[in-house]
């Protein structure tokens, strides 16, 4: 890469908000061609913005290092009806799904669950989780990882509120945050090596394919993991590509009509500049 290259992806992103608009969205990118030093740029990406179910990234994190310090990955964990809400199913929208939808008094792993939270951003399942491996040694760990702004406080709910005395405030996780956290998982450096891939293999199989995975070329591999509220879309994800690799995070405090469009508009733009932009 060209000296200075972190500069030239800030003005990059620069010029690009103002061709775009970005005054409603945060944008943080990682290119990870240089593994011992990635380039990053970002635009409001310390902001702290809704980050929809892209928190349930901590929450994958905080599940893998609690197997690391012992916990059995096929631990079995109750549903219980205090953690009922409404969220995605993926079948409305035509997508194959292979894993039931939860119900009360079931039995899960923890392997099961944190790939259902992640594959197909199962609200359920991020509630039990956040009950059984407590939010705040979620937090406390991935803080230690270097994500100094986030910190898992609520439940998420959608269309019926759930049972959280346990509430501390709004999730906390800025674009920057997530970026580093993907950052860490594709350089092997979350917990070890193996557990990282592990990681990028549950962000692979996303079943939500509508935001920055839609506007990738052809030769693009997605593996992130989506947000979204009334007002608000967001993308997080690893993109490994032939001459490139980087991480993409882009929240929008817009709804799905305007966000999505955003979103696959940022997406083109930045796979071209990193296509381009190191020669």
């Amino acid at each position: 890469m060209k000296k200075n290259y972190s500069g030239r992806l800030e003005a990059f992103l620069k010029d690009l908000a103002g061709k775009l608009d970005l005054s409603r969205a945060c944008v943080s990118i990682a290119d990870l061609r240089d593994p011992a030093a990635p380039a990053r740029a970002g635009w409001r990406d310390t902001e702290i913005e809704p980050a929809a179910s892209v928190i349930k990234l901590s929450l994958l994190a905080g599940a893998y290092n609690a197997v690391n310090t012992g916990l059995p990955f096929d631990s079995k964990i109750q549903i219980t009806a205090n953690n009922l809400t409404g969220t995605w199913a993926p079948e409305h929208d035509g997508i194959q799904d292979p894993n039931p939808p939860l119900k009360p008094g079931e039995t899960w792993t923890l392997e099961k669950l944190a790939e259902v939270m992640v594959r197909r951003s199962d609200n359920v399942a991020a509630n039990t989780l956040i009950d059984f491996l407590d939010r705040e040694k979620v937090t406390a760990f991935v803080r230690g990882l270097g994500l100094a702004a986030t910190h898992v406080r609520h439940k998420l709910s959608s269309g019926s509120e759930v049972d959280d005395p346990a509430n501390t405030g709004y999730n906390a996780m800025p674009a920057r945050d997530a970026a580093t956290l993907l950052m860490l998982a594709a350089q092997g450096k979350v917990i070890s090596p193996e557990v990282s891939a592990a990681m990028y293999t549950t962000l692979a199989g996303q079943l939500n394919r509508e935001l920055i995975a839609a506007a990738l070329p052809s030769d693009a591999v997605y593996a992130g993991k989506t947000g979204e509220l009334e007002a608000a879309r967001n993308d997080a994800a690893i993109i490994r590509a032939p001459g490139r690799e980087y991480v993409l995070v882009v929240y929008t405090q817009l709804p799905g009509p305007l966000g999505t469009p955003l979103i696959h508009a940022v997406t083109r733009a930045v796979d071209v500049f990193l296509r381009n932009g190191a020669e």
